[in-house]
C-alpha cells in the first residue's frame, strides 16, 4: 500500500480491536491505551520540573518509556511485548527504559562498548539499583539533559535551539514529536517508523491535544531535512 497522509488517516480510524488488526497490533494498541493514563499523569508531575510543556513529556514517554511512572527501572511488560513481536518476525524492537538508556549514556561518556548478553544484564541491574535510590524526576532530568538528539546536539536545550531556534519551554506538539522520535536513531531517518508512531492512538491524541496535525509534522520534517527528502515524499501532499 502506498504510504500517504490519506492512507495514514484512514488507518487511524480503525478501532482498537478491529477485525483487520493482527494479534500483535491488537496487543500493541491495548498496551498503548492501557499505559496512556500513566503517561499523562507523569507529564503533569514532571513537566514543571523539566521546564517543558506537558505534551513534550507525553511524547517522550509514549515513545521511549510509557510505564516510566510505575516500573522499578526495568519494564517487564515491554520486554515480553518486544520478545513476542520479534519472535513473530516483525521489525526488531527494544525494551530499554529511561534508566537503562541512562546507563548507556554514562558508558558512552567513558567510551565503553555496548553489546552482548552480559552487557544487558549489567544494564538492567544498574537501572534497578539506580531507580531504587534516585527520584524518578532526577533520572528523567538527567536523561533529557544528556541524551543525544542528532547533529551533535546533546541535551534538550541544544536540540531545541539547533533544530528549531526554540527553547525547551516553547516546544510545540509537532516539535515534541520530532525530538522524541529522533532519540532511537538520531542520525538516520525512517519514514516507516515515523508513520508507525503517528498511527499509535495516544501519540495521535497527544498531537491533537497540542493542536498539531500530521501535516504539521510533515512540514516540520521538510523544514529540517529539506523539501526533496523522503519524509516529505511520504508524509507530504
Amino acid at each position: 500500500m502506498q504510504l500517504t497522509v490519506e492512507s495514514l488517516l484512514e488507518n487511524q480510524t480503525r478501532p482498537l480491536l478491529a477485525p483487520g488488526l493482527s494479534a500483535t497490533e491488537r496487543m500493541s494498541r491495548a498496551s498503548d491505551w492501557g499505559a496512556y493514563p500513566l503517561v499523562k499523569l507523569a507529564a503533569k508531575k514532571y513537566s514543571t520540573e523539566l521546564n517543558t510543556p506537558e505534551h513534550f513529556v507525553r511524547m517522550l514517554l509514549l515513545i521511549e518509556d510509557k510505564r516510566f511512572l510505575v516500573h522499578p527501572g526495568v519494564d517487564p511488560i515491554a520486554i515480553i511485548r518486544a520478545l513476542t513481536f520479534n519472535a513473530r518476525g516483525g521489525v526488531m524492537q527494544g525494551a530499554s527504559t529511561v534508566a537503562q538508556q541512562l546507563y548507556n549514556i554514562r558508558r558512552e561518556k567513558r567510551k565503553l562498548p555496548r553489546r552482548g548478553l552480559m552487557y544487558k544484564v549489567r544494564q538492567s541491574l544498574w537501572a534497578l539499583s539506580c531507580s531504587d535510590v534516585n527520584r524518578k524526576s532526577a533520572l528523567l532530568s538527567e536523561y533529557v539533559n544528556t541524551v543525544y538528539w542528532g547533529r551533535s546536539y546533546h541535551g534538550l536545550d541544544q536540540a531545541a535551539k539547533g533544530y528549531f531556534n526554540a527553547t525547551r519551554s516553547s516546544l510545540d506538539a509537532a516539535q515534541s514529536f520530532f525530538l522524541a522520535e529522533r532519540i532511537a536513531a538520531p542520525n538516520a531517518i525512517s519514514p516507516q517508523r515515523i508513520l508507525n508512531l503517528i498511527e499509535r492512538g495516544p501519540v495521535r491524541n497527544s498531537l491533537e491535544q497540542g493542536r498539531a496535525t500530521v501535516f504539521d509534522v510533515a512540514v516540520l520534517y521538510r523544514r529540517v531535512y529539506g523539501r526533496g527528502g523522503s519524509i516529505w515524499s511520504i508524509l507530504g501532499k
